[in-house]
């Protein structure tokens, strides 16, 4: 932070100043059939887990230019149909 902080109120100010959320935070799961490339498979199942999926807004693999909120709900959807699939 700098030479300015001095105790640890100004820390604490400083990093409350700096930080925050990146409101919508996509693509840190990578999806892929290579499990040394990604983190779930196209049917959304982590790899090297039996019984876990990630069904989120983390798998896209990129940025969309809108609000997440409706691929999200697509992508819930999708996943919903995937494991019901899975189950029959």
């Amino acid at each position: 932070p700098g030479p300015s902080i001095q105790s640890d109120a100004d820390l604490t100010q400083d990093f409350r100043k700096r930080s925050g959320t990146v409101y919508h935070p996509v693509s840190t799961c990578r999806m892929g059939p290579d499990a040394a490339r990604a983190v779930v498979d196209p049917r959304l199942k982590v790899h090297g887990l039996e019984g876990l999926r990630v069904i989120d807004a983390s798998i896209f693999p990129d940025n969309i230019t809108g609000n997440t909120n409706a691929a999200s709900i697509l992508t819930g959807w999708k996943g919903a149909d995937l494991v019901l699939e899975d189950h029959k």
